[in-house]
């Protein structure tokens, strides 16, 4: 067998069986090309279901005279000239394959007059038909923009005709197609005719309101009634839309729609975490319908993975599903999820309720949903009543006295530790042993490092991977009152009538549970939100950190301590070894005491 090199026209019949598989493939290349063009009008002209005539007229930039021919040619394109670009491509198109593809398996002509030409000068055609492939240039008197039409597609290769559906069958394809692109370009007025009738017209968005009511008529003015509005970001990362409640499903994934920056995409991974987040809330074989908008960076999303560019690859495939998932289940949330505390009474069962301080809950005989943590307005997990929760405190209380490593001279007493209640810290001397209020110390170091930042205006920040949803007792708060928060380093904002989205907060700020500071601060401040002065709102803050104490075990507490001379400051304590004991007995009878009063007060209720 000896190797040829194939002929131009056989090489892009190959390359058309990947792009152009049917008259739809067609009409979305072409629509891609038109709006990466700036065109603002688009119509579609389609005959026979699009295997007569496909007709694209647009507004947009329109092409050169002498780069016609250079258009029809394979692999020529305007939109990337190095390899570094395909790292991050910001247009629909970018292969330059789409025309000499489409021109390889059907009669094209490309007419266009760029919009740097004069008023009275002519337009350009170019006719690429024939074995040859050869380009035909002739004037065409026409305004500004592009017209490409392809007529009698396959009619050179009769074995591709003959899988062409019934003409309804490709409409709907094509109808399909254009609803695709109108919704991922909310600015571009769209038209459709079919055989000389106008089908479908679809106007500019030009403000929110007018995009809600695109999307209504796009999709369904049913599913924009009933739908959750979503909005959430993360660093690069932000997903917007419309989404299905969970009372209104549907049999077919007809109507999903997911656009990764503004391309219409299939996506298992997108789909995977929309579905995640879905799964617990629709009865089996019903599915949602959503219009889904990813936004992140270009160069963290690969669209050159296949040829009609509806797969994507994201670098960080992980976080994008986690980050999506959480997102829609948040968005399915009900809104009145932060539960007052008259409110609680009224409930059977609770989880992860958020309780705020009341006086109320000190009557512990009248409460039967009393419990100690609730006067601390932390989040309590409510237990079977088959779990023991005084036999797992005791364990737990009696693991914490386990000998911790440090990460450096674990083979001396320096690298030494016990670690008793997540509270202490004791570090073994020649002379005894130095005795560390871990609580008392760390707090009081945030503390300090948080008014040093405030007040420096040098304020560090951390993102959350998912932003905190959290509950106002009031129906609005106001923007000088968010603008408050803002500068002390959390970054809120409102999400529903009575509930706001936590999306960053202060770096320096460890071993403190975060979304319950916020919200105590915030039940305690929100209803004066207008008359709060930033002075107050600091303190507030700075004296519930003691309350909201939450300290991660997996800590390594010398290393995170060490940079800090703990050993001068006014929480550590040297201790001789019967100073040791003596405290170690008083400590352990305070504990079993506590967990008596706790199993007698639970046997009670």
């Amino acid at each position: 067998m000896h190797i040829k090199k194939l002929s131009p026209l056989l090489a892009n019949q190959i390359a058309a069986g990947e792009v152009v598989e049917r008259p739809s493939s067609v009409v979305k290349e072409l629509l891609e090309n038109a709006i990466d063009a700036g065109a603002k009008r688009i119509q579609v002209d389609i005959e026979r279901g699009g295997a007569r005539l496909i007709r694209i007229t647009d507004d947009g930039h329109g092409i050169e005279r002498e780069q016609l021919e250079l258009a029809l040619a394979r692999h020529a394109t305007s939109k990337i000239t190095q390899t570094e670009d395909l790292k991050a491509i910001h247009t629909l198109g970018f292969r330059g394959e789409a025309l000499a593809s489409i021109s390889s398996v059907a009669k094209l002509t490309l007419s266009s007059k760029a919009q740097a030409a004069s008023d009275d000068s002519a337009g350009w055609s170019a006719i690429a038909q024939g074995h040859d492939m050869a380009v035909e240039i002739q004037p065409r008197p026409m305004p500004a923009g592009t017209i490409v039409e392809v007529r009698d597609l396959f009619f050179n290769t009769p074995a591709r005709r003959k899988f062409l559906r019934a003409e309804r069958t490709e409409y709907v394809h094509i109808e399909e197609t254009m609803k695709r692109v109108a919704l991922a370009s909310p600015s571009v007025a769209f038209t459709l005719k079919h055989n000389g009738k106008v089908t479908k017209r679809i106007p500019a968005a030009k403000s929110e309101e007018q995009q809600k009511q695109r999307i209504g008529a796009i999709v369904s003015n049913n599913f924009l009634r009933q739908a959750l509005y979503l909005d959430t970001s993360i660093d690069s990362l932000r997903i917007w839309g419309w989404l299905s409640s969970p009372e209104h499903h549907q049999n077919s994934s007809f109507s999903q729609y997911v656009f990764v920056n503004g391309r219409a995409v299939r996506d298992r991974t997108l789909n995977h975490a929309i579905k995640q987040a879905y799964q617990e809330l629709l009865p089996a074989g019903r599915v949602p319908a959503y219009v889904l908008y990813l936004e992140l960076d270009p160069e963290k999303v690969d669209v050159n993975v296949h040829p009609t560019k509806h797969e994507v690859r994201f670098s960080d495939a992980r976080q994008v599903h986690d980050f999506i998932s959480r997102a829609v289940a948040e968005a399915l949330e009900p809104q009145a999820e932060t539960l007052l505390a008259d409110e609680l009474l009224q409930v059977e069962e609770v989880e992860r309720a958020y309780i705020p301080q009341n006086n109320s809950f000190k009557d512990q005989s009248k409460d039967k949903y009393y419990h100690p943590r609730f006067e601390a307005g932390v989040a309590v997990e409510q237990e079977t009543p088959s779990v023991s929760r005084t036999q797992v405190q005791r364990e737990r209380h009696y693991s914490s006295y386990a000998p911790k490593p440090g990460s450096r001279n674990t083979n001396n007493q320096e690298g030494q530790y016990i670690l008793v209640s997540e509270r202490f810290l004791l570090q073994p001397i020649d002379s005894g042993v130095l005795l560390l209020d871990i609580k008392g110390f760390w707090l009081d170091y945030s503390a300090q490092l948080l008014q040093q930042e405030w007040g420096k205006e040098t304020l560090k920040r951390k993102p959350l991977l998912i932003p905190e949803r959290l509950g106002i007792p009031v129906e609005a708060v106001s923007e000088r009152y968010l603008e408050l928060w803002n500068k002390l380093g959390f970054d809120l904002n409102v999400t529903g009538p009575k509930s706001v989205a936590l999306r960053q907060v202060p770096a320096s700020l460890l071993h403190i549970n975060i979304k319950q500071l916020a919200q105590d601060v915030l039940y305690a401040t929100a209803s004066v939100s207008h008359s709060i002065s930033l002075q107050e709102l600091q303190r507030l803050l700075l004296e519930k950190l003691s309350v909201h104490w939450w300290p991660d075990s997996n800590q390594s507490w010398l290393d995170l301590l060490n940079p800090q001379n703990w050993k001068e400051s006014k929480f550590c304590q040297k201790l001789s070894e019967s100073d040791l004991a003596s405290w170690l007995m008083t400590k352990q009878a305070s504990d079993t005491f506590s967990q008596t009063q706790l199993h007698s007060a639970n046997t009670q209720h």
